[in-house]
């Protein structure tokens, strides 16, 4: 609900090829495997700007670049790789463009302006990609029932707005981290008796359980 949008197949597929957020709780050793650290410093402001820290912890709290990092440089396809690091270029250049200096040296304001801009803007392109898949979809169906690399699921991920890709990985891996599952979604290992209509009033902290 929070992303407004399905999740992609390549999210999904790194989610359950074991990509992880905070999988140690220090930056010491930890080299990027995909961004260099010019990029690296991006991602991080603007995934803490998606999800800053507050009564919970933020994204750079639970590592989210490194799970981004691990996402594209192990899972993604080349095409999705130039398109995603493009598409970072293209949102500090026109951060620059717009205010006249960097994404580090904007205020809070200017930065979620920045931000809802570029995600108006992947919206737009995927009604308009949506509009156009339309025409095309019993073909993509014929081709997923040959080779599903080819089908609808392939063709739909690798056409994803760059913001899309970015706001699905910031939220999958802030959701996924072992912090956010034990400390906000209130995860039990071994729940106990099933009460199927609670109120959520009820529930420890008013978060709902992750599992």
């Amino acid at each position: 609900m929070m992303m407004g949008y399905a999740l992609s197949a390549t999210t999904v597929m790194g989610v359950m090829n074991g990509c992880k957020a905070d999988t140690v709780t220090s930056e010491a050793g930890w080299k990027p495997a995909f961004f260099d650290a010019k990029e690296t410093d991006l991602i991080k402001l603007v995934t803490e700007q998606i999800l800053p820290a507050t009564d919970t912890p933020g994204a750079n709290d639970v590592f989210v670049h490194r799970f981004m990092d691990q996402m594209i440089a192990e899972v993604y396809t080349p095409e999705m790789k130039e398109r995603f690091r493009k598409g970072l270029a293209e949102l500090a250049a026109d951060c620059k463009t717009t205010y006249g200096k960097d994404f580090a040296d904007c205020t809070d304001e200017q930065r979620d302006e920045l931000l809802l801009k570029h995600e108006a803007a992947a919206r737009s392109t995927d009604a308009q990609r949506d509009e156009a898949y339309a025409a095309e979809k019993k073909e993509f169906a014929r081709m997923a029932s040959e080779d599903f690399s080819t089908g609808v699921t392939y063709e739909r991920t690798n056409r994803e707005p760059f913001f899309k890709l970015l706001k699905e990985m910031t939220i999958v891996g802030y959701f996924t981290s072992e912090k956010i599952g034990e400390e906000v979604l209130n995860y039990d290992p071994i729940p106990g008796v099933d009460i199927p209509c609670l109120d959520m009033s009820e529930m420890p902290n008013g978060r709902s359980w992750s599992f």
